[in-house]
């Protein structure tokens, strides 16, 4: 009897032709970017290259730990009374009584920020940054006593859907400016948020809440608010021209709560 040689095909079709092989099948490829739809740009950005954060489980925009977390009206924080393990206190100027906190990489990010806006003649200050549950409560409340719910709901969070909690983001000030304009609209003249407009993504923090968006995010623009998300998509963001993170991730718009 003869031998088939091993390099010979076993599979025979009907007419007694030597049938193709078949294609070894594979898994689809797992998105860079776990949340974040298929062909977002944030997975473009990933999928192309190396960038910020590099530990798979931060690549995950439900994971309170990542600095690409999404938190929004329909998005809160899980667990809600989320608390970052890293907080420390950057060297950047305070403008308000409260004390200065962020998670250790977007407090490395804003000292360099700071220094850069300083060394071009700047005094940017932080009003507001890591605030905890319990004092997002305090602040919250005090929106809906002075105002009603509705309108409070257009310009602060409910207690485990703000960023402040997730240690990322910080509201600034500026210190030549005056107070007058502090948390108004206002403030989008002053030369410190017209400066983190131009430059703050090279630091990787985003104006979050810009005019325009009001109905993707459900918060009037804050040209004070900024959030970290890292150099490599802030920049892409702004090469892209978008705005809205939410429409970065490919997810749908929160304008309001669930």
């Amino acid at each position: 009897m003869t031998q088939v040689p091993t390099s010979a095909p076993a599979t025979l079709s009907a007419s007694g032709l030597t049938a193709s092989p078949l294609a070894p099948t594979t898994a689809a490829s797992a998105p860079a970017i776990a949340g974040a739809t298929a062909d977002s740009p944030i997975q473009k950005l990933f999928a192309a290259a190396t960038v910020e954060p590099t530990e798979k489980t931060l690549r995950d925009i439900t994971n309170p730990n990542s600095p690409l977390v999404l938190v929004n009206k329909q998005r809160p924080l899980v667990p809600a009374n989320y608390s970052p393990s890293d907080l420390v206190a950057p060297k950047i100027l305070s403008g308000s009584g409260e004390p200065v906190l962020l998670r250790a990489e977007a407090a490395t990010a804003a000292e360099r920020m700071f220094a850069a806006a300083a060394a071009q003649g700047l005094t940017i200050t932080v009003k507001s940054s890591y605030r905890s549950y319990e004092t997002q409560v305090s602040v919250y409340n005090g929106y809906v006593a002075g105002k009603g719910e509705a309108a409070a709901d257009s310009t602060s969070a409910r207690p485990g859907f703000s960023e402040h909690q997730s240690g990322l983001a910080l509201d600034i000030g500026d210190a030549d400016a005056g107070t007058a304009c502090d948390f108004n609209s206002c403030f989008e003249d002053a030369p410190a948020a017209q400066w983190v407009a131009t430059h703050g993504s090279e630091f990787g923090f985003l104006v979050r809440y810009q005019p325009g968006d009001e109905s993707i995010t459900g918060y009037l623009a804050e040209p004070w608010h900024l959030r970290y998300v890292g150099a490599g998509v802030a920049l892409d963001m702004k090469a892209r021209g978008i705005s809205s993170y939410e429409k970065y991730l490919g997810v749908p718009d929160a304008p309001g709560y669930k």
